[in-house]
Formats: C-alpha cells, structure tokens, sequence
C-alpha cells in the first residue's frame, strides 16, 4: 500500500536540503530526540531516512553509536562527509539490512510520509529493536484549512498531496500496536511560528524545489504557477506601500512505541 500520492527524488534535491536548518532550529524535535534516546549507557541507535545526517550529528556528538539508513545516493554521501562516525547505508524503511534485535532504539524525523509501506517499517523495527527498545517517529499530521503556511497559500496543490501522504497520531499509534509495540503515545513536540519576508525567501533560496519536498513533488507548471502568485502579491504589497511576509505556523508532533 501506498501513503504518498508523489514521491520526492531527493537525488535532485539533496545539494540544498541543510537550507532548512539554517532557517529552523527544530529545539522541540530535537529534544524529544535526545530525551528518547536517554542518557544511560551507550545506545545503538538507528535512524531510517537519515537524509544528509543532521540528526545523526546530533547524537553522534553525545557518544552515541549511530547508524542510518536512506534509499538517495546523493543524500547519504551528504550523511557521510557529516558525520563521519556514523555508519550509513542505502536501503529502504521496510527491508532494513540487520539482524533480530541489532538495536536499542529506532527513529525517523520528517521521513515516515515518505515510506512506501509505513506498517511494514513497523513490522522490520519491532524486528531489529531488542526488548525494551523503542520506535520514534516525529512529523506532521494532515494539514487542515486552519494551518496557516506560506507553502500551502501560494502553491495551491500541496495542501490536498499533504493531507494524502500525512498519518494522523491515531494512525501510527495502532499501526505500531499492530506491529507488537506498547504504550504508544502521541504527542506536540515542537511548534514553528515565524514569518519571513518574502524578498528575502526568493533571494536566498528558500522558495526554491530544494527547499521542501511539498515544493519538489510538484511539476513544473504546478511550481511556476506559484512562483507567479507569489510575485503577484508581493507587487501588489509594495504598491500599498508594505512588504510581503510569508508567514509559518507548523506544529509537530513524536508519537513513541516501545518493545515489551
């Protein structure tokens, strides 16, 4: 079964994907991370999507023994030149290349609307996790008309792919159960409320394909049209005498399963 109506190639996108972390800190993400992984003895540790290695480098810098996992070429030799003590190789979310109980926990930031089979990613963490492990995976649920992002206003189809390829909490929480997990538990783990000028978005490469996969997923008709409405509202904000601000306002939520 399929759960993203479109993929992304992040073989083309791979070169300005880091774009995203210069702009957002990700603080709420990145310590429900830390907080999963614990401050006890050493964990082995996977992550599946790793992408270019940001959230390797994170706990690869707090002693942790980190391995990932992405199907890109391109992203992972991004992974490798970052973080040179993790141990990277290419492979899917649902035919992962380890043994029964190779690791004490399993994550994935960002990545799980991406998966082409997201129960059978359940199915091969329960596999390699030992008892007592744990699975986290942290993402956004289906955008509603309420959710207010930049993206979404501009470029017209991506909230309708979001709403396709996004799982709700409730989702993943029995798709974990039914993968042998417990006490799964959703969560809000971090919240983006920023606005940014949207000058400033066009000249440094943030309205850009490389930025987002909502934005690569598109064809090129479906972007320009954007790209178009974009530049209409920012001419039309400079003859009222204003700036265009293209605002953010994105929540995230960690929903976390354990092995019994």
């Amino acid at each position: 079964m399929g759960f993203g109506i479109r993929a992304a190639d992040y073989d083309t996108i791979a070169d300005g994907y880091d774009r995203r972390y210069g702009l957002h800190a990700y603080a709420g993400i990145e310590r429900t991370l830390i907080g999963f992984v614990g401050p006890a003895e050493p964990q082995v540790v996977l992550e599946v999507g790793c992408g270019t290695g940001h959230w390797l480098h994170v706990l690869a810098s707090r002693s942790v023994f980190v391995a990932g996992v992405d199907p890109s070429a391109r992203m992972l030799a991004r992974a490798r030149a970052a973080v040179p003590a993790a141990h990277v190789i290419r492979a899917r979310a649902e035919d992962l290349p380890w043994g029964r109980g190779a690791f004490d926990r399993v994550f994935c930031v960002n990545a799980a609307h991406h998966f082409a089979n997201r129960a059978r990613f359940f199915v091969e963490a329960r596999r390699i996790l030992r008892s007592g492990g744990g699975v986290l995976v942290a993402g956004r649920e289906p955008p509603s008309e309420a959710d207010r992002w930049w993206v979404y206003e501009y470029f017209e189809e991506t909230r309708a792919i979001d709403r396709a390829r996004y799982a709700t909490g409730a989702t993943i929480q029995a798709e974990m159960a039914a993968a042998g997990f417990v006490r799964c538990i959703t969560s809000e783990v971090d919240h983006l409320h920023e606005a940014i000028s949207a000058r400033t978005a066009l000249d440094t490469g943030v309205v850009d394909r490389r930025f987002t996969s909502q934005l690569s997923v598109l064809s090129d008709a479906q972007f320009n049209r954007g790209v178009r409405r974009l530049r209409d509202a920012m001419d039309a904000a400079k003859a009222a005498g204003g700036d265009l601000m293209l605002a953010a306002d994105v929540r995230f939520e960690a929903t976390i399963g354990w092995v019994p």
